[in-house]
């Protein structure tokens, strides 16, 4: 028996076109994504020794900044802290110290977490928490030096006696100090 052709015989098949993605190219896609936003977040964060670098050089800018407003002015300025926080003072009318509070610059700031401020020196003297150090209003500032910390690392600043300030990570010799830098 003879197969009899057909035109529907000779027409191709046509096949079922696929619509979507099936399950594993999804995966596959999620993964790859996952991968890539991690490598993002991480070098995106910054570690603790940066946070404490960033800190230090911030208050190092502030209190150089404080000692120039105060020769300028002709009105002595302190600061003081407690741990995680310090505060800014100016010399009032009647000659005591009052809080900088509104000021944009010298506002009152908390440090971040896990960041410490810790011995405090003027004139190689200690000075206890909450006392304040104060920026002269003469040509001369006596030197001071704040040693601030945290789990992984530490670093001082170094006010000088010119008025300079100066950031000196405890890792380093004396000599390679770096300039506070914002």
């Amino acid at each position: 028996m003879k197969k009899s052709l057909s035109l529907r015989n000779l027409t191709p098949k046509v096949f079922r076109i696929q619509q979507g993605f099936t399950l594993i190219e999804l995966l596959v896609v999620m993964v790859v994504m996952g991968i890539a936003l991690g490598i993002v977040v991480v070098q995106l964060m910054p570690d603790d020794r940066t946070t404490l670098r960033e800190e230090a050089a911030r208050l190092a800018l502030l209190l150089e900044n404080a000692g120039l407003e105060a020769r300028s002015s002709g009105r002595s300025m302190a600061w003081s802290s407690e741990n995680t926080r310090y505060i800014f003072w100016k010399k009032n009318s009647y000659n005591d110290w009052a809080r900088i509070e509104d000021d944009t610059i010298f506002r009152p700031r908390i440090l971040p977490q896990g960041i410490l401020i810790g011995e405090i020196t003027l004139d190689n003297q200690p000075i206890q928490p909450g006392e304040k150090l104060a920026l002269s209003s003469s040509a001369f500032a006596p030197p001071f030096r704040i040693r601030m910390s945290n789990n992984s690392a530490s670093t001082t600043i170094i006010g000088k006696s010119t008025g300079d300030v100066i950031l000196q990570p405890d890792d380093m010799p004396d000599g390679n100090s770096n300039r506070a830098k914002p």
